[in-house]
């Protein structure tokens, strides 16, 4: 029965959700057509359906705009300079500094900030509470999994986009840097002119930025791995643990939408019920682009380098003690640590600024383009996926 319920999951319904579903398209309505259907064939009558309200400024605008805006402001970094415009100079550089090296968390700040600016949409987190069987007040805690069931494609490939964003938050602060060094030897008679031609190379950086103006955003891609691989395996365990309920851990499964507008589904849900978990005594696993033909799932468990930002402590050492008891090659997951400055958005972006433990599951697909679809994915990592999470979740039941 185990065995037949993981094969259900990772192909009829991942077939099933494989088509386009932008948020505020048709494909989303289908799709939350088909997730209701599907909760109430499995028995789950007691979802909530939570509406919310989002635009599409983060997604069509800021990300569009934010790089090409750091090019044009070494431009006129540069043009000041020429002009010996230098006071100006100094305040624009410090401006394009902070811009740039804080650029992740500035974008983040304004992403959950200015929610309303633009046409207001509404779409729906799916919320499944399963509460434990001998569940004590004093002892309760929250295991919450996000999973969102809306997609998008662009124009450029994740990867272009993301090395856009990088070279931006690397090259505008190394200019800053290199023009507040220079000034500084021509202030103190170090240098005795400003050779502007080894700033020349701020205008071929501007000219790179500028092509994400062009990095339109489009309804054309299948969504199978980015997220239809995590819905099928959020939907799986709540039909499992609605059967054999969790002893001491209350389940939480929150099937979120506009994630893919600048994860407003997950913002939405946490800001409504933020009352209901204490930070001590609720974690968050995201699942996210599961199931790649890679043959390997990831989970992100730190960010940075020297120190390492560690997302939850508790859930991670939980869960190097499960891999360690279950055997390293049972479960084809590994650990991965989010390198530094890069921009990895999905929906544990709205839990950093709370301090919420949480844990990122995804793997290597083809996201956002047409490339994401069933012919990518592979249906035996996402049974893999399945079995590994419901023994992690009952160690966690046992554990916490």
């Amino acid at each position: 029965m185990l065995e037949s319920s993981f094969k259900y999951f990772s192909t009829d319904f991942v077939r099933k959700l494989s088509f386009p579903r932008l948020a505020g398209s048709d494909g989303e309505q289908k799709a939350q057509e088909l997730i209701e259907s599907e909760l109430k064939r499995l028995g789950i009558d007691a979802f909530e359906k939570e509406p919310f309200n989002y635009t599409t400024f983060f997604m069509n605008v800021l990300l569009r705009f934010y790089n090409p805006l750091i090019g044009l402001l070494m431009i006129f970094i540069y043009l000041s300079l020429h002009f010996k415009f230098h006071g100006l100079t100094i305040v624009l550089t410090i401006l394009l500094f902070i811009l740039s090296w804080f650029g992740r968390q500035i974008r983040e700040k304004i992403q959950f900030t200015f929610r309303k600016i633009g046409k207001l949409k509404t779409s729906f987190n799916y919320i499944i509470k399963l509460q434990a069987n001998k569940e004590e007040e004093k002892n309760k805690k929250n295991i919450v999994l996000f999973a969102h069931y809306d997609s998008i494609s662009h124009e450029f490939h994740p990867l272009f986009a993301g090395a856009i964003y990088l070279f931006s938050l690397l090259g505008g602060s190394i200019f800053s840097v290199h023009v507040i060094i220079v000034l500084f030897l021509f202030y103190f008679n170090f240098v005795s002119d400003l050779i502007l031609i080894q700033f020349i190379y701020s205008f071929f950086l501007a000219g790179f930025y500028g092509i994400q103006l062009f990095n339109r955003r489009h309804n054309k891609s299948s969504g199978t791995a980015d997220n239809a691989t995590g819905v099928a395996c959020a939907l799986y365990l709540a039909d499992y643990f609605n059967k054999n309920r969790l002893k001491y851990l209350n389940l939480i499964i929150v099937l979120t939408g506009a994630e893919e507008m600048g994860d407003y589904g997950a913002y939405s849900f946490i800001k409504t019920h933020c009352k209901e978990f204490e930070k001590t005594n609720s974690f968050f696993l995201i699942f996210d682009t599961l199931g790649s033909k890679k043959q390997m799932n990831f989970y992100a468990w730190s960010q940075g380098l020297l120190p390492r930002h560690v997302f939850s402590p508790t859930l991670n050492k939980h869960l190097q003690e499960f891999l360690e008891k279950k055997g390293v090659n049972k479960y084809k997951i590994k650990p991965f640590a989010i390198p530094p400055f890069i921009h990895y958005s999905t929906d544990h972006a709205p839990l950093k600024p709370l301090r919420y433990e949480f844990l990122v599951f995804f793997s290597n697909a083809p996201i956002h383009s047409s490339r994401d679809n069933l012919q990518n994915y592979s249906p035996e990592m996402l049974e893999d996926f399945n079995r590994f999470m419901t023994d992690f979740i009952l160690h966690l039941d046992e554990k916490l």
